[in-house]
């Protein structure tokens, strides 16, 4: 099966869910967004960053909250990676056909999925690291090895973390590359943006640089502008993200489905034969489909 045609695949079944698949992003976006806000709050933006101090001015002043940083990143990468896997979870919810509940968007945190999925996270996390302290790039192969690792603890809760990650390695080996493809495919609706706003900051070099050099008044001028800019480009940002990210998010569980679950009959099924019918198209008895090899 092509990219195109799991792409295809996840915009059929989203027709009539998009603003639920939506709803869901949302609601896990905010949520880790709240919880990093109240840890600033809570422990004070100043002592978050205090680990500045300590390499500035040496071990001496050494000081137990100059762990707090590295602690609180831990526990928002944690957050933010278990609400990210409960919303990969309602995809595969989806393309299930289960009756969609916003609810379930943070089913990686009831009862009985909580403590497996954590341990998983945790784990590869810190496999990940590992490897990445290696070198760059075993770390990034490793995490591609295992993106599927949370899924197939979905699909069978009776695995422990890591037989979940080994089913994830079996699975991604030979397909890794594919889904590098897949996730590639997104980025151009961030990358024009970002693209857009290093394009003006690049043009304007030079205004800029007389702005800087004119005072304090020129400087918060060009700060205003450039914030203000930056502040559009991140709107839009946003709002991309509101189509991209959910639209992706079930390409990638169509990816997933399709390596996990090959189906035994022939694959010509109604999506395929929808994209076929849109090109005027037609298949002979003897066409096969591109298949993903295990």
């Amino acid at each position: 099966m092509t990219i195109g045609m799991l792409r295809g695949q996840a915009s059929q079944a989203m027709k009539g869910n998009r603003l639920i698949l939506m709803v869901g992003y949302v609601l896990s976006l905010v949520t880790w967004t709240l919880t990093a806000q109240i840890f600033i709050n809570v422990f004070g933006f100043d002592r978050v960053f205090s680990i500045i101090d300590l390499f500035a001015g040496g071990w001496s002043g050494f000081q137990w909250t100059y762990l707090l940083m590295p602690v609180l990143l831990i526990i928002l990468f944690l957050l933010g990676d278990m609400l990210h896997m409960s919303y990969r979870w309602f995809g595969l919810d989806l393309l299930n056909n289960k009756a969609l509940d916003v609810k379930r968007v943070f089913q990686g945190f009831q009862k009985t999925q909580a403590r497996k999925l954590f341990s998983l996270i945790a784990l590869r996390g810190a496999i990940v690291l590992g490897w990445t302290l290696l070198f760059v790039i075993p770390g990034i192969w490793k995490a591609y090895l295992y993106s599927q690792a949370a899924n197939c603890l979905k699909d069978d809760p009776t695995l422990n973390a890591m037989q979940a990650l080994k089913k994830s390695e079996d699975l991604m080996k030979g397909n890794s590359y594919k889904y590098a493809i897949l996730q590639g495919v997104f980025a151009p609706w961030y990358v024009v943006p970002i693209g857009l706003f290093v394009f003006f900051i690049w043009s304007n070099r030079a205004e800029l640089q007389v702005g800087l050099e004119t005072g304090q008044d020129g400087a918060e001028l060009i700060f205003g502008v450039v914030l203000a800019f930056l502040l559009m480009i991140g709107l839009v940002l946003l709002l991309f993200s509101l189509y991209v990210e959910p639209y992706k998010m079930v390409s990638k569980q169509a990816f997933y489905q399709f390596i996990a679950h090959p189906a035994e009959e022939d694959p010509y099924d109604d999506f395929e034969k929808e994209l076929m019918d849109r090109q005027g198209l037609k298949r002979n008895s003897t066409q096969v489909t591109p298949r993903i090899k295990k």
